[in-house]
């Protein structure tokens, strides 16, 4: 990209004394053209690679107020450029720009022509294999402070770091470059009147895509967005060419508008030049799906059997389609979807397990279990029971190999056994609040005459009344000994019953923290007098949830004193 710098002429007014000179430009023409004319594809030129060449550039309003005032009109200049593979690790370039040709205004009468400041850059590879998913390089340029006086200036020394991403298809490129321009602000707003108007250091990303041409034009397109870090607008600037190989010659053509970011942005660049090299445009020769030779890549796998090109001896002919493959890389009569190649299989036209040697199983090998492992050869069976089929005689869902009591009809939480029933009520001993005691079911298995205020569940224990409290204490009122009486001896009687976690619970009134508190203590409350009637300690874990689990609405009485509780959760 053209170097277009001025330098501000003495300006002999009553208002101006003298504008300090600045280099205006801030694009470049990719010296290596590895990429787009403007932004590369994260390569670098390999040792011993050069390309060089010499564009003519044209700028049209390249210096603008921030109200659209041309200061420079436009501009002709000519740029020589070239780029060097040191070593495979290095590259060197350098781009020397020259003004031919340049109108100023009244308020900016720069001179025709001149030298502009050259730079020198270097760039390291990163990351270089073009058939991964990312090329990068990283690079820094050095701008130097030797272009002509009162024509172009120079500005001070200038720095431009920059780290280029990008990746290669076989018809495409694209890449993406983030590069800063350090060097000395200078401040127009004096020519222009609008403190916008500085020149100074920023911050740009740019973006490309290209064809990939081995010979014949490639069409590309750049797009840059910068931000400046002194003062005037974000700017952004796009550039539509085209780059036509011709032997080792390489012509190019480029044109594009530019937006905002004054007073350094033009309105309009073009490039039109030709450019000489020895690294000719490259694709990658080995990715799969797209047509290359196989001897050019051995490592890839054009059937798709997950055998490399290098050791199949059917590189054309997957060599299974079901999931299996051996290290040959070639078909197998039955198409391997026994698992087992030619060499080995007895029966190479039918497909049959490994273990049978190829053969198929007279139940189908569904079992798991190949013919002379299998008591119930011709009938699906299952492995654990020998390959035959679980029966369960008692229908009672629970097969008879995991049957306590194959025979008898059962619970499946009881091992397929029926639940016991100790003193011939007909309530079950799990149930039974008196398993020794015939009772009546409606009174939890116990006689009638012993009340019963607990009910067993599978996953609690439920009470037909409450555990009464003292007001905001944790004092259990002497009304609730029955309950807890009754509570007691059913626990008591129901060892089977391990870990028993009793909740304590409150309504919203109050604070959370305090609600907790008490809750917890009204649980351990409990829990001690349980053990006073004679559970063991290690059978009970109490918890206080506060009113975090409501049962009720909080916002009535009625809703209040039901969240006030105690309950008792069977823990496994």
């Amino acid at each position: 990209m053209s170097r277009l710098p001025v330098v501000l002429a003495l300006i002999s007014t009553s208002v101006f004394a003298q504008v300090p000179a600045s280099d205006l430009e801030q694009v470049w023409l990719e010296p290596g053209g590895r990429g787009s004319l403007w932004v590369g594809n994260g390569q670098t030129l390999k040792g011993g690679q050069f390309r060089g060449g010499a564009s003519l550039t044209f700028g049209y309003a390249p210096m603008r107020s921030t109200n659209n005032r041309a200061l420079v009109s436009d501009r002709f200049g000519l740029q020589v450029f070239g780029a060097l593979g040191l070593f495979d690790w290095l590259e060197v370039s350098a781009v020397i720009p020259a003004t031919m040709y340049q109108r100023g205004s009244t308020e900016l009468p720069v001179s025709q022509a001149g030298l502009s400041n050259p730079w020198v850059n270097v760039r390291i590879p990163i990351w270089t294999d073009a058939t991964k998913p990312l090329l990068l390089s990283a690079g820094l340029g050095v701008g130097i402070p030797v272009g002509t006086g009162a024509s172009l200036g120079n500005g001070g020394i200038e720095f431009a770091p920059r780290i280029t991403a990008g990746h290669v298809f076989r018809e495409l490129q694209f890449g993406v470059e983030l590069a800063g321009v350090l060097r000395p602000t200078v401040d127009y707003s004096a020519l222009t009147g609008n403190a916008l108007d500085t020149n100074g250091s920023q911050v740009s990303l740019s973006a490309m895509m290209t064809s990939v041409s081995l010979d014949g034009p490639r069409g590309e397109g750049s797009l840059r967005v910068f931000t400046p870090l002194t003062g005037n607008r974000i700017g952004v600037e796009a550039l539509v060419g085209v780059r036509w190989l011709v032997g080792d010659v390489e012509l190019f053509a480029a044109a594009g508008p530019g937006l905002w970011g004054e007073p350094t942005t033009p309105q309009a660049r073009a490039y039109l030049g030709a450019a000489f090299s020895n690294a000719k445009p490259t694709r990658p020769a080995c990715i799969e799906g797209l047509p290359y030779e196989l001897a050019e890549c051995p490592d890839l796998d054009r059937d798709g059997d997950r055998v490399p090109n290098s050791r199949d001896e059917a590189p054309l002919e997957a060599e299974d389609r079901d999931g299996f493959q051996d290290d040959d890389g070639k078909p197998d009569l039955d198409n391997d979807a026994d698992q087992v190649p030619d060499a080995k299989d007895r029966c190479m036209n039918e497909r049959g397990p490994a273990e049978n040697e190829g053969c198929p199983d007279l139940d189908g090998d569904a079992d798991g279990l190949i013919d002379r492992k299998d008591k119930c050869p011709t009938q699906l069976g299952i492995v654990e029971n020998e390959g035959c089929p679980d029966v369960d005689s008692d229908v009672d869902g629970i097969v008879d190999r995991l049957d306590r009591c194959p025979t008898v009809t059962g619970a499946t939480e009881n091992g397929g056994c029926p639940w016991p029933d100790s003193d011939g009520d007909g309530v079950v001993d799990r149930e039974d609040n008196c398993p020794k005691d015939s009772g009546t079911r409606l009174n939890q298995g116990c006689p009638v005459e012993k009340k019963q205020l607990v009910v067993i569940t599978p996953e609690r224990i439920l009470i037909k009344d409450k555990v009464f409290f003292d007001n905001g204490k944790a004092s259990i009122q002497k009304r609730s000994n029955g309950l807890l009486d009754n509570l007691g001896a059913v626990l008591v009687a129901h060892a089977e019953l391990k870990k028993l976690r009793i909740e304590g619970h409150t309504d919203s009134a109050g604070k959370a923290e305090v609600n907790v508190k008490l809750s917890q203590a009204r649980a351990d409350a409990v829990k001690a007098a349980l053990v006073q009637r004679g559970v063991d300690a290690t059978r009970l874990e109490a918890v206080g949830y506060g009113s975090e689990k409501p049962q009720d609405t909080n916002d009535t009485a009625e809703g209040r004193e039901a969240n006030r509780r105690v309950e008792f959760t069977i823990l496994p």
